[in-house]
């Protein structure tokens, strides 16, 4: 037994940045458009608007407060979501969670997207302004 506690919250198992997402009305297929890893000029040092996309998995019925934060390398809080409750039923097992961004990225570097479920980290993933 290691030390380590494991907490029943939703998995991310996606997490895209994009220039645009739609989603189909009949079949509820999403259409991701420009998925990227990092920004080029011209969006530095300007507004960048983009998109990202969040898979949360979880087996099981539940509700979970979720939001999304943008933080610089050095841990300064740079831009966040307002927090959004996911409820997760036992025949659905996933939730979508879609944010449409516009952020002024200060400098180059690497920057952290973290999302965190009931005030939780429960993934990240970088960004990086070239």
């Amino acid at each position: 037994k290691g030390g380590r506690m494991d907490l029943n919250l939703p998995k991310v198992s996606a997490f895209l940045f994009c220039s645009g997402i739609l989603q189909d009305v009949m079949t509820k297929n999403y259409e991701f458009k420009g998925v990227f890893q990092g920004f080029n000029p011209p969006a530095y040092p300007f507004g960048a608007e983009f998109m990202t996309f969040t898979r949360f998995s979880f087996e099981g019925e539940g509700e979970f407060r979720i939001d999304v934060t943008l933080f610089k390398e050095n841990g300064e809080k740079l831009a966040d979501t307002n927090p959004r409750d996911l409820k997760f039923s036992s025949d659905s097992g996933s939730n979508d969670l879609l944010t449409a961004w516009r952020v002024l990225f200060p400098a180059k570097g690497a920057y952290v997207f973290k999302v965190f479920c009931n005030n939780l980290n429960v993934a990240e993933s970088k960004i990086i302004c070239r």
